[in-house]
């Protein structure tokens, strides 16, 4: 096995098994529904807020059981953490967070170093993200088959909104139209998120182009169809927004051609893909299994990185 992936113990814990992909720089994870994913690498402080240090605890895999609701103290020892089994000699480095609610590609640098270079290439926005959503309406409520939406963000107490006044941010979705239910009002977006702010893709999908995301109560306006229900069942507490690729700039040491961009792509979650299946929407292979490419060209693995995808595509039952 290449160097970046040896283990340091011989089980994999729950934790480890959400990796997707691991080199030489980086360790990126299949982010679960419901993980506070905000840390630091700082030492503890009295004033640093529990949810630094929940997230902190979890690399380390000791509230792994409290963030999950599990409680069987016996397999307690399995939750082997990202640290121990990537062999690191520090917790893994958070470059980048995904709302709560929000599943797929999570980007931890393995040391300080790569922590510092890949967090300007999120600054500087060289970083693409592809999202993909399930929202609430059939293709009619489209007016075209892609768009661009710029409305800027305003922030109060904790709360998004759409606003024009001197304090808003800009904001910046493209979005595309993949599918739609023959069955139900039910599509499935494409997005790219251009800018990063907070319920960013929330707000802009439920108050731009009014079509809330699947699950988003905060922000929807309305009840959800019957429609809907009667063909699927739908978790509580489950947002239907899934990150689902990051692409990056990469560089190899030798060569005419160093610089290239890798993209690395999470597979949907099973519920995610249940209800797709269930509102008879179809899905590229590229998102339900996942994987990477290389300047647009799928491979296995990266030599020049000493990286390799570590995960098989998640399995429906009939």
């Amino acid at each position: 096995m290449l160097q970046a992936l040896r283990p340091a113990r011989t089980g994999i814990s729950y934790w480890a098994r959400n990796v997707v992909y691991a080199d030489r720089s980086i360790i990126v994870l299949n982010k679960p529904a419901g993980l506070i994913c905000q840390g630091s690498v700082e030492a503890s402080s009295e004033n640093k807020p529990r949810d630094v240090d929940k997230f902190n605890d979890l690399l380390r895999g000791a509230y792994f059981l409290l963030m999950f609701d599990v409680h069987d103290a016996m397999h307690l020892s399995r939750w082997a953490d990202v640290k121990d089994t990537f062999a690191l000699e520090n917790l893994p480095y958070p470059v980048h967070r995904l709302d709560k609610a929000t599943t797929g590609t999570l980007l931890l640098a393995r040391n300080s170093p790569a922590a510092r270079q890949f967090s300007q290439q999120f600054q500087s926005r060289v970083v693409g993200k592809t999202y993909l959503a399930l929202v609430r309406g059939g293709e009619k409520s489209f007016p075209t088959r892609s768009g661009e939406i710029r409305d800027a963000l305003e922030f109060s107490d904790g709360r998004v909104s759409i606003g024009e006044s001197c304090a808003a941010k800009f904001a910046a979705t493209d979005w595309e139209l993949i599918a739609s239910s023959p069955v139900a009002p039910l599509s499935l977006l494409r997005l790219t998120l251009h800018t990063g702010l907070k319920h960013q893709l929330r707000i802009h999908l439920a108050h731009s182009l009014h079509t809330p995301i699947l699950g988003d109560n905060l922000y929807a306006r309305s009840s959800i169809s019957e429609k809907i229900a009667k063909i699927t069942r739908l978790p509580e507490k489950r947002i239907f927004l899934h990150a689902a690729q990051l692409t990056l700039s990469r560089y190899r040491k030798t060569g005419p051609q160093k610089h290239f961009r890798l993209t690395i792509g999470a597979p949907i979650p099973k519920d995610f893909l249940t209800i797709c299946r269930d509102a008879g929407i179809p899905l590229d292979h590229i998102y339900v299994d996942g994987g990477l490419s290389v300047d647009g060209q799928h491979v296995a693995d990266v030599p020049d990185l000493e990286g390799r995808w570590l995960r098989k595509p998640p399995v429906l039952r009939p």
